[in-house]
């Protein structure tokens, strides 16, 4: 290695690195003493070694290498100052040695070299000296911060003491005020019929210091309620807000749902009206159902009376009047009955088409489905089915009937 190159070399920054890593504050401090001086040790020794050595005899890799050591030894240092894990010491000490025994096989002539051990020690005895006038600064400072909570403690317990004398003196009025209300009483009660103006006033003024104290207790309860009030409904009233802009958002959502919903609710009079008419078809059912089992029963015993002895054709001819009488009740409640049942499935059908509307259309644009609304206005309201009408003609052919059959029975009737 030429001397320029050496000269300039990075292993000479990387010593200067280490030994002012070893010189700051925060080394003297954390490191111990033994392996500060070791550190410092080593970096003289390597420092002299590099001063003492020559260089036309060195290679470049022994350079690199003693600095790549150094180099580690450092950052391993600068980490236990950071995170004080002793491992990271160790380390460096690893790295230094290694460095060290580099540095031994250096060629160097047999002179004098300028490393004193004796300034090492005298190091380690400054080392220590800091380290020492540190820690009397500390005790010191120690000593002081005893001797003010000493002090400290001196005056809580002076206050103490003053407390418990205030508490004592306090407790000696009480029984003087307990033992002088007690004599008021005792005197009151022997003089109750020559003083009682001058004992009610003295108790209304007793009374009246009292009701100010409490009065002034309650204000200020009352004051401090009142804020913590103020405080709660400020903290409500946020809350509440977020509540209602987050329900705000739920009540859009629920609008359409709404809608479908209202759809069913209004098809529910439909439903009442069918089941009614369903009720009234089923009554109107069994009144025409008896009217047809009495006449069958009229019918069928005139019948068994043809074939009898004793034949009476005046009977008979009643009877078959009455059963074809009872024929007009019966086609009627049987024809109300097909009118109510036509209305129950009308309303029924109405009913079904209304609640499946709005699910259908729900999903068109809010134009389109106006206008299907107003076409189903026009459709299912104001429309009249004339087809469950009652029809003149039906009622005309049984009344007609029944007098034809009354102008055919009649005249037997008379001859009877």
């Amino acid at each position: 290695m030429i001397p320029e190159s050496f000269a300039t070399h990075i292993a000479f920054e990387k010593l200067e690195q280490l030994q002012q890593v070893l010189s700051s504050e925060s080394a003297k401090e954390k490191i111990s003493i033994d392996n500060l001086t070791f550190f410092e040790a080593a970096y003289k020794y390597i420092s002299d070694r590099l001063k003492l050595t020559i260089p036309l005899l060195i290679q470049d890799s022994d350079m690199v290498n003693i600095a790549s050591e150094i180099e580690a030894g450092t950052i391993q240092i600068n980490a236990f100052l950071g995170n004080n894990n002793i491992g990271h010491i160790t380390n460096a000490i690893n790295n230094c040695n290694s460095a060290l025994t580099r540095a031994k096989n250096l060629p160097f002539p047999l002179s004098k070299g300028d490393f004193d051990f004796s300034k090492s020690v005298a190091t380690f005895q400054k080392t220590v000296k800091e380290n020492y006038e540190k820690l009397q600064t500390e005790n010191v400072k120690l000593q002081a911060d005893i001797e003010a909570a000493q002090n400290d403690l001196i005056v809580r317990q002076n206050q103490i003491n003053a407390l418990e004398k205030i508490i004592g003196a306090k407790e000696i009025e009480i029984q003087n005020v307990i033992t002088k209300y007690t004599t008021d009483f005792e005197a009151l009660q022997t003089t109750i019929n020559s003083n009682t103006d001058s004992e009610q006033k003295k108790f209304n003024e007793n009374f009246d210091k009292d009701r100010k104290l409490f009065k002034d207790q309650f204000d200020l309860q009352k004051a401090n309620n009142e804020t913590i009030f103020e405080e709660q409904r400020k903290s409500f009233d946020k809350l509440s807000g977020d509540v209602i802009e987050s329900l705000n958002v739920k009540l859009l959502e629920a609008n359409k749902i709404v809608n479908i919903i209202g759809d069913i609710g209004v098809t529910g009079n439909y439903q009442n009206i069918a089941n009614q008419n369903k009720k009234t078809a089923n009554l109107f059912r069994c009144i025409a159902l008896f009217f047809m089992i009495l006449m069958s029963g009229l019918l069928v015993w005139s019948i068994i009376e043809l074939g009898g002895a004793e034949f009476n054709l005046y009977k008979s001819l009643v009877r078959i009047l009455a059963a074809a009488v009872l024929t007009y009740p019966a086609i009627y409640a049987s024809r109300e009955s097909a009118r109510h049942r036509n209305l129950e499935i009308k309303n029924r059908n109405l009913e079904l088409e209304l609640a499946s509307i709005g699910p259908f259309i729900e999903m068109l644009p809010e134009d389109k489905k106006q206008k299907i609304k107003e076409e189903l206005v026009n459709k299912y309201f104001g429309n009249t089915d004339s087809s469950l009408l009652e029809k003149k003609d039906e009622e005309d052919v049984s009344v007609n009937g029944l007098e034809k059959i009354l102008k055919i029975i009649l005249p037997y009737i008379k001859k009877g």
